[in-house]
């Protein structure tokens, strides 16, 4: 198993004639800049060109890997790699992004049938008892057999549905009832999530495919849009992820 590094200045490794190092490396972000330790970048060398900024985070210790390991990384040391992905926002509210994420009202067109489409549409969804301290949004069947007739009424033709490929929603709020963290995960296939936990190691239940989930959330102070991607399986270290993701935002940010 990958270790996980301890930042440390001195620590470097030579591959392929380049260097990697725990050396900060600036990124701007908005109007914001940032100061990440060389081995946080996906690439464990800095921003992508045109100045993307996504960084990775191995579980379960939710810190940067050693430097220059990237390339060397074992099937589970991959899929114990988290993507954090960070963008500023500046076109709409950052208080208003995670309710535009989980409506269809920027996706589609005013007055269409497909803006009803309760699959997509957090408000047309139900709540279900709660797991890991969020709350499931499972699909209104009654609400997508009324859609199913009106789309059949408006287009000819049925829409197009695979329940087995309808991602499962979660939903944290904060205080004030205010939408603070939107997960949506790909299903389990036949109760099979694609990976196991042993100890602190991601092996394969036998699957054909590894479950994912997408984890949005928002800093509201710096008007930044974070998306981390890992394994369903690790779901239940959601808290503990968001958490990590907020302080390297924090410890790192320069001005």
């Amino acid at each position: 198993m990958e270790a996980v590094l301890t930042e440390n200045p001195a620590e470097s490794r030579t591959m392929d004639g380049y260097t990697y190092t725990t050396k900060p490396v600036e990124a701007k972000i908005g109007p914001h800049r940032f100061a990440f330790p060389a081995n946080y970048y996906d690439d464990q060398i800095g921003p992508a060109i045109g100045g993307g900024v996504g960084l990775t985070l191995m579980w379960p210790e939710l810190d940067a890997a050693p430097p220059g390991t990237r390339s060397t990384r074992s099937m589970s040391d991959h899929h114990r790699a988290i993507s954090m992905s960070i963008d500023h926002v500046g076109a709409v509210p950052i208080g208003n992004l995670l309710q535009r994420i989980t409506s269809t009202e920027s996706k589609t067109e005013d007055g269409s049938v497909e803006r009803q489409d309760p699959r997509n549409r957090l408000d047309r969804r139900k709540p279900a008892p709660e797991q890991f301290g969020l709350t499931p949004y499972v699909i209104d069947e009654d609400r997508m057999a009324a859609y199913s007739k009106d789309y059949l009424n408006q287009r000819g033709r049925p829409p197009v549905r695979n329940p087995r490929y309808e991602d499962d929603w979660y939903i944290a709020r904060s205080s004030g009832d205010t939408l603070s963290t939107f997960i949506k995960c790909d299903q389990p296939q036949n109760g099979r999530q694609g990976l196991h936990i042993k100890g602190a190691a991601l092996v394969s239940d036998g699957a054909d495919r590894v479950a994912s989930c997408s984890h949005y959330f928002v800093d509201q102070a710096d008007s930044l849009s974070v998306t981390l991607f890992y394994p369903s399986v690790l779901l239940k270290d959601w808290r503990s992820i968001e958490g990590a993701a907020r302080t390297v935002l924090a410890r790192y940010r320069i001005r």
